[in-house]
């Protein structure tokens, strides 16, 4: 398949320029195929930009090679009519600027490219199956909370207000609402001058580290999960103000308790 140079605006224009893909030079060049591994996620920086990303930096340097990024704006109006991909730093890695990630043009643009495993950089898109099979291997996320006990949204809060450690999940991502295979675990640190927004800016530092060594693991056949029990778990919502207020002063009496 035959990638397009691209200049990296949010509406996807491109340069003329033809080459090959990565896939075809690795097979021209006779070298062993490497493991094809794709990104997903909401980004705003251009797209010659994106292989610097924290997450794809700390991903090579683990060795797992970074193949290519499908990436969406927040605003729908930036994305490209029909998706396709781009070279935009001419070294065989891809980038794929769609509109949805679940839409038929970009299940079919990324079955084509034929990934082997899929990283959800994180939000909070919800993937239908069709996307989740285009990984040979399946697609991984990061998730907040311990599982299968601590589902959903405000997972952090929900979890201090339970009395269940803040923990960070990796998981083998499905189509319902966290509830893949569970492939790592960890609790959460916590120190005496917490928030829950310092919480989370160490879970977010946790869940990439986290990712890297989980896809690391994946493929070398060394990590295949643990499946959650169907009736396990509840999944949360978004607090309301009333309970955010509770949930700041457990918080309070939990880090007091630590000093």
């Amino acid at each position: 398949m035959a990638a397009t140079l691209c200049s990296a605006t949010s509406t996807g224009r491109r340069s003329t320029s033809r080459t090959r893909s990565s896939k075809r030079a690795w097979r021209g060049r006779g070298w062993p195929m490497p493991d094809s591994v794709w990104v997903l996620g909401t980004y705003h920086q251009p797209a010659e930009a994106l292989f610097e990303v924290d997450l794809m930096r700390w991903l090579a340097g683990a060795g797992v090679p970074v193949a290519g990024v499908v990436f969406k704006r927040s605003l729908v109006d930036q994305a490209p009519h029909v998706p396709a991909p781009c070279e935009p730093n001419g070294d065989g890695r891809l980038c794929l600027h769609v509109k949805d990630f679940n839409d038929e043009a970009t299940v079919s643009r990324l079955r084509a490219l034929g990934p082997d495993l899929l990283i959800y950089a994180g939000g909070r898109d919800i993937f239908r199956q069709p996307l989740l099979d285009t990984g040979r291997l399946g697609m991984i996320g990061g998730h907040y909370g311990q599982l299968p006990q601590i589902r959903g949204m405000g997972t952090v809060e929900w979890s201090v207000m339970l009395g269940v450690p803040p923990t960070v999940a990796i998981q083998r991502i499905s189509a319902g609402i966290d509830t893949g295979d569970i492939l790592l675990q960890a609790r959460v640190p916590l120190v005496a001058s917490d928030t829950f927004a310092s919480i989370r800016d160490r879970s977010y530092f946790m869940t990439k580290v986290m990712l890297v060594l989980a896809a690391r693991r994946i493929l070398d056949g060394e990590l295949a999960g643990t499946p959650q029990p169907s009736a396990a778990g509840r999944q949360y919502y978004r607090l309301h103000p009333a309970l955010q207020r509770h949930a700041e002063h457990a918080l309070g009496q939990l880090l007091a308790e630590r000093r």
